[in-house]
């Protein structure tokens, strides 16, 4: 039923990487509301962690009386079902729930209070390209009520308020010393208000046979619209509330994430390991932990304890990539991951664009092999086919060689360093060439040192 939704969302999404971007934009109404909203309500507990208001754009949603509750109770019982057939999941599953109210990031509601809320439907995924978390508990806040609106469709989104990840890979590549790291649950390190918490109850018994009890989620909670916004916001005032006088700090904390993946750097290991020790500081004063740090120098890592050298898969939103960038931490490069199952069914316009769509390059570097994949999309359209059409055997083929041709990307090396020191001369050689099929653009940085 969503499937031609998300492809076209898909679809748009791959364009845009064409788009220019970094140019600062105006604000719109409802983006400067929502900053407005977090500058003056939100405080810090005796913790030192924030507290923050939903930034809702009808303030009285638990009071129109919206029927969730029963929608949730009905999602609940068919969620049951699934995990009733796969007994490692069901474990899984109520492991993670055990684990929000352990930590106390949930909190049971009473019968009397338990009438009045926003329930939130949820389900498993279960990623298993990922280290830590294998499943994933999803709070559907995009789920539609009986006045035909969800809680996300009540939610300011808030402004974007990181770098595209091209900008941030880029800077990242500046430094010879780089270093990266994680947030240990990010969004839940903040808190929600305790009067907007009602928006964030959800459902839940670990046994069929039970009674279904009521909760309150209270945390940033995933899947609601405002999450990304409101923990980005939070990590990025901490730094402005703690980092005092150290600017460059400040600067790391505020431009060297992408979410909850750090990815900064410097010069030297003792530079390296002082912004270890501190942003471990600063981040700490406001809940947070940092986790998994990885290096390209041994040294570095010795000192820290925590590293290893495994590939880092450079993130894409949630979105399972057939062809993903990862950074090779052992010899300090960039390299393609292959995750290309077989096609399975007939090939169809919406399979082969979906397919295309994942394809994650974002600094460009394959260009001139996904440009083919990018002019199959305009043959496929010039073929007049529906979403669900199988394509002709020519297009067929053409995507078959295709795809198989990808497994080679997987050999092609970029050293992630760019040779840039401070007493370094930098020169920037741009080309262009077009046809009538495209057109294309690259840079080259050249950097010559003090010996020539």
């Amino acid at each position: 039923m969503h499937s031609s939704v998300q492809d076209d969302e898909l679809l748009r999404k791959f364009w845009e990487l064409e788009e220019p971007s970094g140019t600062k934009r105006m604000l719109t109404e409802e983006e400067t509301k929502c900053e407005e909203l977090f500058k003056t309500t939100t405080t810090r507990n005796k913790d030192g962690r924030y507290v923050v208001k939903l930034p809702v754009r009808d303030t009285n949603l638990v009071d129109q009386g919206v029927e969730s509750k029963g929608i949730a109770e009905k999602r609940l019982k068919g969620l049951e079902v699934r995990l009733a057939r796969n007994d490692k999941l069901k474990v899984e599953y109520a492991k993670v729930i055990q684990e929000y109210l352990s930590l106390n990031h949930m909190v049971e509601v009473s019968d009397r209070d338990s009438i009045r809320g926003v329930y939130l439907p949820h389900h498993a995924v279960v990623r298993e390209d990922r280290e830590t978390t294998k499943v994933r508990v999803v709070f559907d806040a995009s789920c539609k009520y009986n006045n035909g609106r969800s809680l996300n469709d009540d939610l300011m989104v808030g402004p974007a308020l990181q770098d595209d990840l091209r900008h941030i890979i880029m800077r990242w590549r500046v430094h010879r010393i780089c270093i990266v790291a994680d947030i240990v649950k990010m969004y839940r390190q903040v808190l929600v208000n305790r009067q907007d918490t009602p928006l964030q109850r959800i459902l839940w018994r670990d046994d069929p046979e039970k009674e279904i009890k009521a909760y309150e989620l209270i945390t940033v909670t995933f899947g609601t619209a405002s999450a990304p916004y409101l923990a980005v916001k939070a990590l990025q005032q901490l730094a402005a509330d703690e980092c005092g006088d150290n600017l460059d700090l400040a600067k790391i904390i505020v431009s060297d994430f992408y979410m909850d993946d750090l990815m900064s750097g410097a010069e030297t290991e003792e530079d390296a390991f002082k912004i270890y020790t501190d942003i471990t500081k600063i981040l700490g004063k406001g809940g947070f932990e940092l986790q998994k740090w990885k290096s390209n120098c041994q040294g570095l890592l010795n000192k820290i304890r925590d590293g290893n050298d495994e590939a880092l898969q450079i993130k894409t939103d949630e979105l399972t990539k057939i062809l993903g960038l990862t950074w090779n931490a052992r010899d300090d490069c960039f390299q393609y991951s292959l995750e290309l199952k077989p096609i399975a069914g007939p090939a169809t316009k919406r399979k082969i664009i979906a397919d295309i769509t994942r394809l994650f390059d974002p600094l460009g570097w394959l260009a001139p092999s996904i440009i083919v994949a990018k002019t199959l999309i305009q043959k496929l359209w010039l073929a007049g086919l529906q979403w669900d059409e199988e394509v002709p055997k020519n297009l067929l083929k053409e995507w078959v060689t295709y795809r198989e041709n990808l497994a080679s990307l997987v050999d092609i090396k970029v050293p992630r360093w760019l040779n840039t020191k401070k007493q370094v001369k930098r020169e920037l050689y741009g080309f262009s060439d077009a046809s009538k099929l495209a057109y294309a653009a690259v840079v080259y940085l050249r950097v010559v040192d003090d010996m020539g």
